[in-house]
C-alpha cells in the first residue's frame, strides 16, 4: 500500500478542493495565532480537522485514505510528545495533522518524480524560515541590547566547516542540500552562542495567577531547589495551574513572546507547492 502511494501513479482525487479546505484553514488559524496572543480557538481546531477528515472521506481513494490516517497519526504521536515538553503548540499539531488528511501527498502540478509526502517538505520549509526569522530578528534586538556570545560555541564551526569541505567536494554536492544544512546549522550554533539572552528576551515573570493554559513555564530561568521542591514542570495545563495557585508561588518564569509558529507553517505550505522538486535535486 505505502509502495503504491509513493511510488505508483497514484494522484489525490479533488486536488483543488482540497488545497482551498487546506489553505483556508491554516490561514484562519494563522491570524488568530498572530492576532491572538497565538490562542487558536478549540472550535475552529475540531472543526478544520472533522473538515479534513470529511473531505478526504468525500474524496475517498482508499490507499490514499489509509496512508492519510497513518501518517497523521505518526505526526500527532510526535507532536503531542513536543508539546508535553512545551515545545509546540497544541494548536499546532491539530493543524498539521488536518493538512495531512487534506495534502497526503503533494498535489500533481509539483511535477515530483514520486509522492513525496506533502507534510515533509511543508516542515523543511517551514524550519528553514523559522531559522533565518530567529536569526534575523534575536540578532537585531541582541545586537541593540549589547549582548556577548559565549565564545565557546564557535568550536562548533569546526565539525560545520569540516562538513562544508567535504560535502562541496563530493560528487553528490546539492548547493540547496547545502544551503539548508548551512542554515539550519549556523541558525542552532547562534542559539546555543546567545540561549541565556534569547531566553531574557522571550520569558517575563508573572504570578500564576495571571498563567493561561499551554503557557510555557521558563524553568532555566528558575530556581532549580523551587523546581525539585515542587516538581514544576514545563506545560502549564489547567490542572497545574490550580496547582501553582495552592503553592503560592508569588511568580514564575514564563516563555510569553515565543514567536508563533503557524506563519511560517503556512509559508512552508505556498514553497511546498512550487520548489518541493528543489528537495530532490542533486
Amino acid at each position: 500500500m505505502i509502495e503504491e502511494v509513493l511510488f505508483g501513479k497514484l494522484a489525490m482525487p479533488g486536488e483543488t478542493i482540497r488545497l482551498l479546505v487546506a489553505f483556508a484553514g491554516v490561514a484562519l488559524a494563522t491570524y488568530y495565532d498572530l492576532f491572538n496572543r497565538r490562542n487558536v480557538p478549540n472550535v475552529l481546531l475540531y472543526g478544520f480537522l472533522a473538515v479534513a477528515f470529511v473531505v478526504n472521506l468525500a474524496l475517498f481513494q482508499q490507499d490514499l485514505f489509509i496512508f492519510s490516517i497513518a501518517l497523521a497519526i505518526f505526526f500527532s504521536a510526535i507532536g503531542y510528545v513536543f508539546y508535553r515538553f512545551g515545545q509546540l503548540g497544541g494548536a499546532d499539531v491539530f493543524i498539521i495533522a488536518s493538512v495531512i488528511l487534506l495534502l497526503p501527498i503533494h498535489p500533481s502540478f509539483s511535477g515530483l518524480a514520486f509522492n513525496l509526502p506533502y507534510i515533509f517538505s511543508v516542515m523543511v520549509f517551514a524550519g528553514i524560515a523559522f531559522a533565518i526569522y530567529v536569526v534575523g530578528y534575536f540578532g537585531l534586538k541582541l545586537r541593540h541590547a549589547g549582548a556577548h556570545p559565549k565564545r565557546i560555541y564557535a568550536l562548533l564551526l569546526i565539525p560545520y566547516l569540516l562538513f562544508a569541505f567535504v560535502y562541496v567536494n563530493s560528487v553528490i554536492f546539492s548547493l540547496m542540500y547545502f544551503a539548508f544544512v548551512s542554515i539550519l546549522m549556523l541558525a542552532t550554533i547562534f542559539f546555543m552562542a546567545y540561549k541565556e539572552d534569547i531566553n531574557l528576551l522571550l520569558a517575563e515573570r508573572m504570578s500564576p495567577a495571571e498563567l493561561e493554559e499551554e503557557d510555557v513555564l521558563a524553568l532555566e530561568m528558575m530556581d532549580q531547589e523551587t523546581i525539585k521542591k515542587y516538581g514544576l514542570r514545563r506545560l502549564a495545563t489547567k490542572s497545574e495551574i490550580e496547582r501553582l495557585a495552592k503553592l503560592k508561588l508569588p511568580e514564575v518564569w514564563v516563555y510569553s513572546k515565543m514567536p508563533p509558529f503557524l506563519p511560517f507553517f503556512l509559508l512552508g505550505m505556498v514553497l511546498s507547492l512550487f520548489f518541493a522538486g528543489s528537495l530532490l535535486a542533486v
